[in-house]
Protein backbone atom coordinates (compact mmCIF):
# COMPACT_ATOMS: atom_id res chain seq x y z
CA UNK A 1 0.00 0.00 0.00
CA UNK A 2 2.60 2.36 0.99
CA UNK A 3 4.58 1.74 -2.06
CA UNK A 4 1.73 2.14 -4.31
CA UNK A 5 0.96 5.59 -2.57
CA UNK A 6 4.67 6.44 -3.29
CA UNK A 7 4.20 6.28 -7.09
CA UNK A 8 0.78 7.88 -7.41
CA UNK A 9 1.95 11.31 -5.61
CA UNK A 10 3.65 13.32 -8.15
CA UNK A 11 6.81 15.10 -7.52
CA UNK A 12 6.64 18.55 -6.08
CA UNK A 13 8.96 20.69 -8.45
CA UNK A 14 10.62 23.54 -7.35
CA UNK A 15 8.98 26.56 -7.86
CA UNK A 16 10.22 28.44 -10.48
CA UNK A 17 11.96 31.97 -9.53
CA UNK A 18 9.25 35.08 -9.76
CA UNK A 19 11.67 36.38 -11.85
CA UNK A 20 15.08 36.28 -13.53
CA UNK A 21 18.17 38.28 -11.37
CA UNK A 22 19.18 39.62 -14.40
CA UNK A 23 15.71 42.07 -15.18
CA UNK A 24 15.82 43.00 -11.28
CA UNK A 25 19.59 43.72 -11.65
CA UNK A 26 18.81 46.19 -14.78
CA UNK A 27 15.95 47.76 -13.46
CA UNK A 28 18.76 48.20 -9.73
CA UNK A 29 21.16 49.89 -12.59
CA UNK A 30 18.99 51.91 -14.79
CA UNK A 31 17.02 52.95 -11.36
CA UNK A 32 20.89 54.74 -10.60
CA UNK A 33 21.50 56.25 -13.89
CA UNK A 34 18.04 58.08 -13.80
CA UNK A 35 18.83 58.99 -10.26
CA UNK A 36 21.99 60.82 -11.70
CA UNK A 37 20.27 62.12 -14.52
CA UNK A 38 17.91 63.35 -11.88
CA UNK A 39 20.62 64.68 -9.63
CA UNK A 40 22.35 66.44 -12.78
CA UNK A 41 19.05 68.20 -13.84
CA UNK A 42 18.47 69.47 -10.02
CA UNK A 43 22.63 70.96 -9.89
CA UNK A 44 21.23 72.47 -13.50
CA UNK A 45 18.58 73.96 -12.13
CA UNK A 46 19.76 75.59 -8.79
CA UNK A 47 22.76 77.16 -11.33
CA UNK A 48 20.05 78.68 -13.36
CA UNK A 49 18.32 79.70 -10.09
CA UNK A 50 21.66 82.02 -9.41
CA UNK A 51 21.27 82.91 -12.76
CA UNK A 52 24.12 81.14 -14.82
CA UNK A 53 23.69 79.09 -18.00
CA UNK A 54 22.94 75.67 -17.93
CA UNK A 55 24.44 73.12 -20.25
CA UNK A 56 21.31 72.81 -22.10
CA UNK A 57 20.13 76.00 -22.86
CA UNK A 58 21.46 75.48 -26.52
CA UNK A 59 18.91 77.85 -28.17
CA UNK A 60 15.49 78.66 -28.09
CA UNK A 61 13.44 75.93 -29.09
CA UNK A 62 16.30 73.49 -27.54
CA UNK A 63 16.02 74.96 -23.72
CA UNK A 64 15.87 73.40 -20.74
CA UNK A 65 15.79 76.38 -19.00
CA UNK A 66 12.36 77.45 -20.45
CA UNK A 67 10.87 74.28 -19.20
CA UNK A 68 12.05 74.32 -15.43
CA UNK A 69 10.94 78.19 -15.54
CA UNK A 70 7.60 76.80 -16.59
CA UNK A 71 3.75 77.75 -14.90
CA UNK A 72 3.56 74.11 -14.54
CA UNK A 73 6.84 73.11 -13.13
CA UNK A 74 6.46 76.06 -11.09
CA UNK A 75 3.23 74.88 -9.81
CA UNK A 76 4.94 71.50 -8.63
CA UNK A 77 7.65 72.72 -6.70
CA UNK A 78 5.46 74.82 -4.65
CA UNK A 79 3.00 71.59 -4.79
CA UNK A 80 5.55 69.34 -3.18
CA UNK A 81 8.20 71.26 -2.35
CA UNK A 82 11.20 69.77 -4.74
CA UNK A 83 11.15 70.53 -8.06
CA UNK A 84 10.49 68.25 -11.08
CA UNK A 85 14.17 66.94 -10.77
CA UNK A 86 13.94 66.05 -7.29
CA UNK A 87 10.40 64.61 -7.77
CA UNK A 88 12.39 62.35 -10.52
CA UNK A 89 15.21 61.72 -7.74
CA UNK A 90 12.92 60.61 -5.58
CA UNK A 91 11.13 58.10 -7.73
CA UNK A 92 14.68 56.89 -9.26
CA UNK A 93 16.14 56.26 -5.25
CA UNK A 94 12.43 54.50 -4.83
CA UNK A 95 13.02 51.97 -8.50
CA UNK A 96 17.02 51.39 -6.72
CA UNK A 97 15.69 50.58 -3.23
CA UNK A 98 12.69 48.08 -4.49
CA UNK A 99 15.02 46.25 -6.70
CA UNK A 100 17.88 45.86 -3.66
CA UNK A 101 14.95 45.06 -1.61
CA UNK A 102 14.49 41.81 -3.99
CA UNK A 103 17.72 40.91 -4.43
CA UNK A 104 17.78 40.55 -0.67
CA UNK A 105 14.69 38.77 -0.20
CA UNK A 106 15.43 36.71 -2.80
CA UNK A 107 18.77 35.30 -1.43
CA UNK A 108 16.90 34.72 1.94
CA UNK A 109 14.68 32.48 0.20
CA UNK A 110 11.56 35.07 1.52
CA UNK A 111 7.96 35.70 -0.42
CA UNK A 112 9.24 37.82 -3.70
CA UNK A 113 5.63 38.93 -5.15
CA UNK A 114 4.71 41.57 -3.12
CA UNK A 115 7.95 43.43 -3.92
CA UNK A 116 7.79 41.89 -7.58
CA UNK A 117 4.10 43.75 -7.90
CA UNK A 118 5.48 46.93 -6.28
CA UNK A 119 8.31 46.99 -8.14
CA UNK A 120 6.56 47.12 -11.43
CA UNK A 121 3.69 49.51 -9.70
CA UNK A 122 6.89 51.85 -8.97
CA UNK A 123 8.14 51.89 -12.72
CA UNK A 124 4.28 52.25 -14.38
CA UNK A 125 3.77 55.36 -11.81
CA UNK A 126 7.16 56.76 -13.50
CA UNK A 127 5.44 56.18 -16.90
CA UNK A 128 2.38 57.94 -16.10
CA UNK A 129 4.34 60.99 -14.38
CA UNK A 130 6.22 61.14 -17.66
CA UNK A 131 3.57 61.76 -19.71
CA UNK A 132 2.30 64.34 -17.93
CA UNK A 133 6.00 66.18 -17.65
CA UNK A 134 6.39 65.79 -21.59
CA UNK A 135 2.79 67.05 -22.49
CA UNK A 136 3.75 70.03 -19.98
CA UNK A 137 7.06 70.21 -21.59
CA UNK A 138 5.48 70.40 -24.83
CA UNK A 139 2.90 73.00 -24.06
CA UNK A 140 5.83 75.46 -23.13
CA UNK A 141 6.98 75.35 -26.73
CA UNK A 142 10.96 74.58 -26.28
CA UNK A 143 12.49 71.00 -25.75
CA UNK A 144 14.45 69.85 -22.63
CA UNK A 145 17.74 67.27 -23.63
CA UNK A 146 18.33 65.72 -20.34
CA UNK A 147 14.30 65.50 -19.94
CA UNK A 148 14.21 63.32 -23.03
CA UNK A 149 17.00 61.35 -21.28
CA UNK A 150 15.17 60.74 -18.53
CA UNK A 151 12.04 59.86 -20.58
CA UNK A 152 14.18 57.44 -22.56
CA UNK A 153 15.48 55.66 -19.03
CA UNK A 154 11.66 55.25 -17.89
CA UNK A 155 10.61 53.58 -20.91
CA UNK A 156 13.58 51.12 -21.31
CA UNK A 157 12.67 50.69 -17.39
CA UNK A 158 9.01 50.06 -18.40
CA UNK A 159 10.23 47.21 -20.97
CA UNK A 160 12.28 45.58 -18.31
CA UNK A 161 9.77 45.80 -16.01
CA UNK A 162 6.75 44.39 -18.29
CA UNK A 163 8.68 41.50 -19.79
CA UNK A 164 11.47 40.83 -17.37
CA UNK A 165 9.81 40.59 -14.15
CA UNK A 166 7.76 36.84 -14.68
CA UNK A 167 4.20 36.28 -12.55
CA UNK A 168 1.15 38.07 -13.12
CA UNK A 169 1.40 41.41 -14.75
CA UNK A 170 -1.54 42.41 -12.33
CA UNK A 171 -1.75 41.85 -8.54
CA UNK A 172 -4.32 39.46 -7.97
CA UNK A 173 -7.46 40.74 -5.27
CA UNK A 174 -5.54 40.16 -2.10
CA UNK A 175 -2.65 41.16 -3.76
CA UNK A 176 -2.94 45.07 -3.96
CA UNK A 177 -2.53 45.84 -0.90
CA UNK A 178 0.35 44.45 0.02
CA UNK A 179 2.01 46.00 -3.35
CA UNK A 180 0.99 49.65 -2.86
CA UNK A 181 1.80 49.35 0.75
CA UNK A 182 5.35 48.13 -0.63
CA UNK A 183 5.79 51.30 -3.41
CA UNK A 184 3.85 53.75 -1.06
CA UNK A 185 6.17 53.14 1.93
CA UNK A 186 9.17 53.17 -0.10
CA UNK A 187 8.19 56.03 -2.41
CA UNK A 188 7.01 58.35 0.93
CA UNK A 189 10.37 57.25 3.08
CA UNK A 190 12.80 58.29 0.27
CA UNK A 191 10.73 61.62 -0.32
CA UNK A 192 11.20 62.40 3.19
CA UNK A 193 14.77 61.72 2.95
CA UNK A 194 14.99 64.02 -0.34
CA UNK A 195 12.49 66.88 0.82
CA UNK A 196 14.12 67.54 4.41
CA UNK A 197 17.53 68.71 2.60
CA UNK A 198 16.03 69.60 -1.00
CA UNK A 199 13.89 72.38 0.62
CA UNK A 200 16.72 74.46 1.13
CA UNK A 201 17.15 74.39 -2.66
CA UNK A 202 16.00 76.09 -5.63
CA UNK A 203 13.34 77.81 -3.97
CA UNK A 204 11.12 79.91 -5.88
CA UNK A 205 11.33 83.24 -6.05
CA UNK A 206 9.74 85.09 -3.32
CA UNK A 207 6.60 87.56 -4.30
CA UNK A 208 7.99 90.78 -5.48
CA UNK A 209 7.42 93.46 -3.01
CA UNK A 210 7.59 90.73 -0.37
CA UNK A 211 9.90 92.97 2.14
CA UNK A 212 8.76 96.46 0.76
CA UNK A 213 6.54 98.32 2.76
CA UNK A 214 2.54 98.40 1.45
CA UNK A 215 0.93 101.43 -0.20
CA UNK A 216 -0.97 102.24 2.49
CA UNK A 217 2.06 103.50 4.98
CA UNK A 218 1.27 102.92 8.96
CA UNK A 219 2.05 106.20 9.32
CA UNK A 220 -0.93 107.08 6.62
CA UNK A 221 -3.23 104.49 8.44
CA UNK A 222 -2.77 105.71 11.80
CA UNK A 223 -3.36 108.96 11.19
CA UNK A 224 -6.67 107.74 10.02
CA UNK A 225 -7.77 109.94 6.70
CA UNK A 226 -6.07 107.29 4.35
CA UNK A 227 -7.91 107.18 0.87
CA UNK A 228 -7.59 104.12 -0.61
CA UNK A 229 -7.27 106.21 -4.07
CA UNK A 230 -3.92 108.39 -2.74
CA UNK A 231 -1.25 107.29 -4.48
CA UNK A 232 2.06 105.65 -2.44
CA UNK A 233 3.86 109.61 -2.87
CA UNK A 234 1.25 111.74 -0.95
CA UNK A 235 1.54 109.00 2.06
CA UNK A 236 3.87 109.82 4.78
CA UNK A 237 6.33 106.75 4.63
CA UNK A 238 7.93 104.86 7.69
CA UNK A 239 11.05 105.86 9.32
CA UNK A 240 14.35 103.99 7.86
CA UNK A 241 14.45 102.77 11.17
CA UNK A 242 11.24 101.56 11.72
CA UNK A 243 11.25 99.72 8.26
CA UNK A 244 14.55 98.03 9.45
CA UNK A 245 13.83 97.08 12.54
CA UNK A 246 10.64 95.57 11.10
CA UNK A 247 12.24 93.39 8.68
CA UNK A 248 12.72 89.72 9.58
CA UNK A 249 16.20 88.66 10.63
CA UNK A 250 17.27 87.07 7.97
CA UNK A 251 16.23 90.24 5.71
CA UNK A 252 18.08 92.59 8.36
CA UNK A 253 20.98 90.57 7.52
CA UNK A 254 20.97 90.69 3.92
CA UNK A 255 20.65 94.35 4.45
CA UNK A 256 23.52 94.87 7.06
CA UNK A 257 26.01 92.13 4.00
CA UNK A 258 24.98 94.65 1.59
CA UNK A 259 25.70 97.60 3.09
CA UNK A 260 28.73 96.85 4.11
CA UNK A 261 29.84 95.44 0.20
CA UNK A 262 28.22 99.25 -0.73
CA UNK A 263 30.32 100.89 1.95
CA UNK A 264 34.02 99.10 0.78
CA UNK A 265 32.99 100.28 -3.26
CA UNK A 266 34.61 103.58 -4.85
CA UNK A 267 32.31 105.42 -6.33
CA UNK A 268 32.69 106.42 -10.12
CA UNK A 269 31.27 108.79 -12.62
CA UNK A 270 28.61 108.04 -15.17
CA UNK A 271 30.63 106.42 -18.20
CA UNK A 272 27.66 107.65 -20.77
CA UNK A 273 24.42 109.86 -20.07
CA UNK A 274 21.49 109.07 -19.24
CA UNK A 275 19.27 107.46 -22.50
CA UNK A 276 15.78 107.36 -20.73
CA UNK A 277 15.10 108.09 -17.15
CA UNK A 278 12.48 107.30 -14.63
CA UNK A 279 12.52 110.32 -12.02
CA UNK A 280 14.35 113.40 -11.64
CA UNK A 281 17.99 113.60 -12.25
CA UNK A 282 18.33 115.14 -9.78
CA UNK A 283 17.06 111.94 -7.11
CA UNK A 284 19.58 111.76 -4.23
CA UNK A 285 19.53 108.13 -5.51
CA UNK A 286 20.81 107.56 -8.81
CA UNK A 287 20.15 103.61 -9.99
CA UNK A 288 21.07 101.90 -12.96
CA UNK A 289 20.60 98.29 -14.13
CA UNK A 290 21.66 96.12 -16.44
CA UNK A 291 19.68 93.06 -17.18
CA UNK A 292 19.41 90.19 -19.36
CA UNK A 293 15.87 89.08 -20.90
CA UNK A 294 16.66 85.47 -20.14
CA UNK A 295 18.32 85.73 -16.56
CA UNK A 296 15.84 84.52 -14.08
CA UNK A 297 17.29 87.03 -11.38
CA UNK A 298 16.51 90.14 -13.87
CA UNK A 299 13.38 88.74 -13.86
CA UNK A 300 12.82 89.30 -10.21
CA UNK A 301 15.10 92.36 -10.18
CA UNK A 302 12.48 93.90 -12.51
CA UNK A 303 9.61 92.93 -10.59
CA UNK A 304 10.76 94.65 -7.57
CA UNK A 305 12.02 97.75 -9.28
CA UNK A 306 8.33 97.63 -10.10
CA UNK A 307 7.01 97.97 -6.64
CA UNK A 308 9.60 100.04 -5.67
CA UNK A 309 8.42 102.74 -8.26
CA UNK A 310 5.44 102.62 -6.17
CA UNK A 311 6.33 102.94 -3.00
CA UNK A 312 9.41 105.35 -2.65
CA UNK A 313 8.13 109.09 -1.97
CA UNK A 314 8.09 110.93 -5.15
CA UNK A 315 11.76 112.19 -6.78
CA UNK A 316 13.77 110.62 -4.23
CA UNK A 317 14.80 107.89 -6.70
CA UNK A 318 15.91 107.83 -10.93
CA UNK A 319 16.25 104.47 -12.72
CA UNK A 320 18.09 104.14 -16.11
CA UNK A 321 18.00 100.44 -17.53
CA UNK A 322 20.77 99.31 -19.59
CA UNK A 323 21.56 95.86 -21.17
CA UNK A 324 24.03 93.08 -21.20
CA UNK A 325 22.75 90.25 -23.08
CA UNK A 326 24.72 87.09 -22.58
CA UNK A 327 25.18 86.57 -25.41
CA UNK A 328 28.33 86.89 -27.75
CA UNK A 329 26.64 87.65 -31.05
CA UNK A 330 25.37 90.79 -29.93
CA UNK A 331 28.00 91.38 -26.95
CA UNK A 332 31.82 91.18 -27.66
CA UNK A 333 31.88 90.92 -23.73
CA UNK A 334 30.31 87.32 -23.76
CA UNK A 335 31.67 84.43 -25.85
CA UNK A 336 29.91 83.19 -29.09
CA UNK A 337 27.91 79.47 -28.36
CA UNK A 338 26.17 79.03 -31.34
CA UNK A 339 25.18 80.43 -34.84
CA UNK A 340 25.03 83.97 -35.41
CA UNK A 341 21.30 84.01 -36.29
CA UNK A 342 19.42 86.33 -33.77
CA UNK A 343 19.02 85.06 -30.35
CA UNK A 344 16.05 85.91 -28.21
CA UNK A 345 18.64 87.98 -25.30
CA UNK A 346 20.24 89.92 -28.46
CA UNK A 347 16.74 90.56 -29.89
CA UNK A 348 15.57 91.53 -26.48
CA UNK A 349 18.23 93.89 -25.87
CA UNK A 350 17.96 95.71 -29.22
CA UNK A 351 14.47 96.06 -28.75
CA UNK A 352 14.47 97.33 -25.24
CA UNK A 353 17.02 99.84 -26.72
CA UNK A 354 14.44 101.20 -29.58
CA UNK A 355 11.45 101.15 -27.08
CA UNK A 356 13.43 103.71 -24.51
CA UNK A 357 11.87 106.97 -26.06
CA UNK A 358 8.58 105.27 -25.92
CA UNK A 359 5.92 106.58 -22.96
CA UNK A 360 5.23 103.07 -22.41
CA UNK A 361 8.68 101.35 -21.90
CA UNK A 362 8.92 100.45 -18.72
CA UNK A 363 5.37 98.54 -18.62
CA UNK A 364 6.56 97.10 -21.72
CA UNK A 365 9.78 95.45 -20.17
CA UNK A 366 7.94 94.37 -17.39
CA UNK A 367 5.74 92.82 -19.41
CA UNK A 368 8.52 91.24 -21.70
CA UNK A 369 10.35 89.99 -18.59
CA UNK A 370 6.42 88.60 -16.91
CA UNK A 371 6.78 86.09 -19.90
CA UNK A 372 10.48 85.15 -19.63
CA UNK A 373 9.65 81.55 -19.32
CA UNK A 374 7.94 81.36 -22.93
CA UNK A 375 9.98 84.06 -24.65
CA UNK A 376 11.92 83.69 -27.93
CA UNK A 377 12.44 86.15 -30.54
CA UNK A 378 8.33 86.02 -32.38
CA UNK A 379 7.11 86.59 -28.44
CA UNK A 380 9.56 89.54 -28.08
CA UNK A 381 8.67 91.29 -30.82
CA UNK A 382 4.93 90.67 -30.26
CA UNK A 383 5.67 92.38 -26.98
CA UNK A 384 7.40 95.38 -27.89
CA UNK A 385 5.15 96.45 -30.59
CA UNK A 386 2.36 95.86 -28.61
CA UNK A 387 2.51 99.44 -27.45
CA UNK A 388 3.29 103.10 -28.88
CA UNK A 389 5.85 102.00 -31.25
CA UNK A 390 4.91 100.32 -34.49
CA UNK A 391 6.64 96.74 -35.53
CA UNK A 392 7.99 98.63 -38.56
CA UNK A 393 9.75 101.22 -36.62
CA UNK A 394 10.71 98.61 -34.24
CA UNK A 395 12.26 96.56 -36.82
CA UNK A 396 14.18 99.49 -38.53
CA UNK A 397 15.36 100.84 -35.26
CA UNK A 398 16.55 97.42 -34.13
CA UNK A 399 18.45 96.74 -37.45
CA UNK A 400 20.44 100.28 -37.76
CA UNK A 401 24.01 101.13 -36.23
CA UNK A 402 22.87 103.70 -33.62
CA UNK A 403 21.29 100.50 -31.80
CA UNK A 404 23.82 98.57 -31.91
CA UNK A 405 26.31 101.57 -31.17
CA UNK A 406 24.03 101.54 -28.19
CA UNK A 407 24.15 98.16 -26.68
CA UNK A 408 27.96 98.63 -26.96
CA UNK A 409 28.11 101.28 -24.71
CA UNK A 410 25.94 99.49 -22.22
CA UNK A 411 28.33 96.79 -21.84
CA UNK A 412 31.46 98.80 -21.77
CA UNK A 413 29.89 101.05 -18.93
CA UNK A 414 29.09 97.37 -17.37
CA UNK A 415 32.33 96.44 -17.58
CA UNK A 416 33.99 99.20 -15.71
CA UNK A 417 32.71 97.62 -12.51
CA UNK A 418 34.27 94.27 -10.93
CA UNK A 419 30.63 92.31 -11.49
CA UNK A 420 30.46 88.37 -11.75
CA UNK A 421 26.41 88.18 -13.56
CA UNK A 422 23.57 89.74 -14.00
CA UNK A 423 21.60 91.66 -13.22
CA UNK A 424 24.29 94.98 -12.54
CA UNK A 425 23.04 97.33 -10.78
CA UNK A 426 24.83 100.70 -9.58
CA UNK A 427 23.87 103.06 -7.21
CA UNK A 428 25.78 106.62 -7.13
CA UNK A 429 28.61 105.05 -9.14
CA UNK A 430 29.00 102.12 -6.32
CA UNK A 431 27.87 98.94 -7.25
CA UNK A 432 24.82 97.21 -4.88
CA UNK A 433 23.57 93.91 -4.38
CA UNK A 434 19.77 93.83 -6.22
CA UNK A 435 18.09 93.83 -2.87
CA UNK A 436 14.74 95.34 -2.98
CA UNK A 437 14.71 96.21 0.68
CA UNK A 438 18.50 97.44 0.32
CA UNK A 439 17.61 99.82 -2.40
CA UNK A 440 14.47 100.73 -0.55
CA UNK A 441 16.57 101.68 2.30
CA UNK A 442 18.85 103.11 0.58
CA UNK A 443 17.12 105.66 -0.88
CA UNK A 444 15.13 106.65 2.38
CA UNK A 445 18.28 107.31 3.77
CA UNK A 446 18.56 109.67 0.73
CA UNK A 447 21.58 107.86 -0.44
CA UNK A 448 24.02 108.10 2.86
CA UNK A 449 24.88 104.70 3.39
CA UNK A 450 26.02 106.57 7.05
CA UNK A 451 22.98 107.30 7.74
CA UNK A 452 22.55 106.57 11.44
CA UNK A 453 19.59 104.32 11.49
CA UNK A 454 21.31 101.38 9.94
CA UNK A 455 22.42 100.85 13.32
CA UNK A 456 20.09 99.12 14.06
CA UNK A 457 20.93 96.50 11.82
CA UNK A 458 23.31 93.29 13.13
CA UNK A 459 26.77 93.63 12.15
CA UNK A 460 27.33 92.20 8.27
CA UNK A 461 28.85 89.13 8.47
CA UNK A 462 31.64 87.30 6.30
CA UNK A 463 30.23 87.56 2.74
CA UNK A 464 32.66 85.66 0.19
CA UNK A 465 30.34 86.48 -2.74
CA UNK A 466 27.42 88.53 -3.82
CA UNK A 467 24.63 86.01 -2.63
CA UNK A 468 22.76 87.16 -5.91
CA UNK A 469 25.79 86.71 -8.26
CA UNK A 470 24.55 85.94 -11.61
CA UNK A 471 25.69 84.65 -15.02
CA UNK A 472 29.64 84.07 -14.78
CA UNK A 473 30.80 85.51 -18.31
Amino acid sequence: MSSKSSKSAPATAPAAPLSTPVAVVALLVLGLVESALSAFQWKELLVLRSGGETVCGISETVNCETVWNSAFATRVHELFGLPVAGLGLVWGISVVALSALYLARARSGKPLTPVAHALRLSVFAGVLSVLVFASASLRSGAVCPTCLGTYALVAVMAVVAYRGLQGPRVPASGEWGPALTWAGVTALAVFVAVLLPGRSLSKPEAKAGAYLPPVATQASTQVGAADASTPAQSSTPLTLEAYLRGLPAAQQQLVSNALAMYRRDTPRPAAAPARHRYGPPDAPVKIVEWTDSKCPHCKALVEELAVLKTRVPEGKMSLEARQFPLDGACNPAMQRRGPDAPTVRCVAARAQICLEGASDFWSLREKLFAQQAILDTERVMEIASSGSVPRAQLEACMASPATAAKLQEDSSYALRYNFTGTPLVVVNGRQAIPSAPFLYALVMADGNPSDPAFDVLPPPSAVAHDDHAGHNH
